[in-house]
């Protein structure tokens, strides 16, 4: 990977949770402790759109292409419109759960979330299509689940910081396997680059996971600028990933993939 020049937020210190590439250059971003998201044009470092929320925002995705979703900490979700350069508030979803992390799968959205422990596949509207937690599955296989990757088999990957674990699903929630190398260490944020490479955020690195030949390798770490990563995205017309730290910062890491 190749370093490029950072994404710069301006002045003002933001504790990126979690980020999310909606199309080209712009990526989604949510900040905790300001309640806030925010649409950035990486490409000319510009915050396009800001939205201040009732309650902290902290898991992001797109569930359609003009429309984002957003894990809150009062047991909601919040919907987005993504405009061109522009977010509205679209609807706020009362569930269950203290939610952690979230995902689009197909035309649902996957959950993960703790106080007990679970996943959750719920449509757009709050029903409940399927769910995981340690007495379906039988065993004390979560903890901590947080974050959530989909990829193009319709498998569904969650990270337990916890137990240092990244669990692999199918479209039902059934269980097939669990990754547990020595190296992952406070499994973080996770992205499906295809079906067979996941990219992993670690405790101070972040780690290419190959799944068919159960191989896994630091491809980013402190030489590279990378220390306690927290969130990443990926952005395939640009070929680009970004990584966002756990501390507050003003800026977004980028990397060409070679």
């Amino acid at each position: 990977m190749k370093r490029q020049p950072d994404v710069l937020l301006g002045h003002e210190k933001f504790d990126i949770v979690d980020m999310t590439a909606v199309s080209g250059d712009k990526i989604l971003l949510t900040s905790y402790k300001e309640k806030k998201v925010l649409l950035v044009d990486s490409k000319t470092d510009t915050v396009l759109s800001e939205i201040v929320l009732q309650a902290k925002p902290q898991s992001i995705c797109m569930v359609e292409s003009q429309q984002a979703a957003t894990t809150l900490n009062t047991k909601q979700i919040q919907f987005l419109k993504v405009k061109e350069t522009r977010l509205t508030t679209d609807g706020v979803l009362d569930v269950d759960v203290d939610v952690r992390g979230i995902a689009a799968h197909k035309n649902n959205i996957v959950l993960s979330y703790s106080s007990p422990a679970g996943v959750k596949i719920i449509s757009k509207k709050g029903k409940v299509i399927h769910t995981l937690n340690n007495t379906r599955a039988g065993r004390k296989v979560l903890k901590e689940p947080e974050c959530i990757a989909t990829a193009s088999d319709d498998s569904i990957y969650v990270t337990d910081w916890r137990t240092n674990k990244i669990t692999r699903l199918d479209s039902s929630l059934t269980i097939l396997y669990t990754i547990a190398w020595p190296m992952l260490d406070d499994p973080c944020g996770i992205i499906s680059m295809n079906r067979d490479q996941l990219l992993v955020c670690n405790y101070d690195n972040i780690v290419l996971i190959e799944l068919s030949s159960s191989s896994m390798t630091v491809i980013l770490d402190k030489q590279h600028g990378v220390e306690r990563p927290c969130s990443i995205c990926f952005c395939k017309e640009q070929n680009k990933l970004y990584v966002a730290p756990v501390v507050e910062t003003f800026n977004i890491m980028v990397y060409k993939l070679l």
